[in-house]
């Protein structure tokens, strides 16, 4: 017997295979940046807080300038005064010589702070400078120059700071890295200790 030729066509019951996931520009799909970018996050934050760290170092654009200023200052009191020693010329000296170095740091830092928070790959060699800087000061940011130098060039470091991590970032900003209260608490102790231990040291 014939079929009834007024009978819908039977359904295709095969598998049905989705279309491929048209890439994104960079030759990225969005699922591949999505893996990368969560395989790494931790990472990430981790280094952007180095770069929060290094911003903290910026707050010697206004120290440097102010010492420069008490050395100029210093020079012209000598000059005016001709009786007083010639240990106050040197001071004076030191006074401007450090105004000018941590003025040259306070910049470095701002940049390489705001580079690293945005992970540019650009300023590695930026970034590394610093840290080595603080390993060495031979206080507290010894440590942290450590920890800084090994997050920045360890394997993940490295992928974190590169162009393919960069795309990543572009195509997923719905994915962010949630900070926990430790360390908001932690990241404060540092942002109020450490500008006391640099003026404390600089007393003694």
């Amino acid at each position: 017997m014939d079929p009834n030729p007024y009978a819908p066509p039977a359904a295709d019951r095969g598998v049905v295979t989705p279309p491929p996931e048209p890439e994104m520009e960079g030759g990225m799909t969005l699922a591949e940046a999505e893996a990368l970018r969560r395989r790494h996050l931790t990472h990430e934050a981790r280094l952007q807080s180095v770069g929060s760290l290094m911003l903290l170092g910026a707050l010697n654009l206004v120290t440097g300038p102010l010492l420069l200023l008490l050395g100029i200052f210093a020079v012209i009191g000598v000059a005016i005064n001709l009786d007083t020693e010639e240990g106050a010329l040197g001071g004076a000296a030191v006074f401007g010589v450090l105004g000018l170095v941590l003025t040259g740091f306070g910049a470095l830092s701002l940049r390489g702070g705001r580079g690293l928070r945005r992970l540019d790959p650009k300023h590695l060699t930026l970034y590394t400078v610093l840290v080595l800087l603080w390993l060495l000061s031979c206080s507290i940011f010894s440590l942290l120059g450590l920890w800084a130098l090994v997050l920045l060039h360890a394997p993940a470091g490295k992928i974190v700071l590169s162009p393919e991590y960069a795309e990543a970032r572009r195509l997923t900003p719905h994915i962010r890295f949630k900070t926990s209260v430790v360390t908001w608490i932690v990241l404060g102790l540092l942002v109020l200790g450490l500008p006391l231990a640099l003026f404390i040291s600089a007393a003694l």
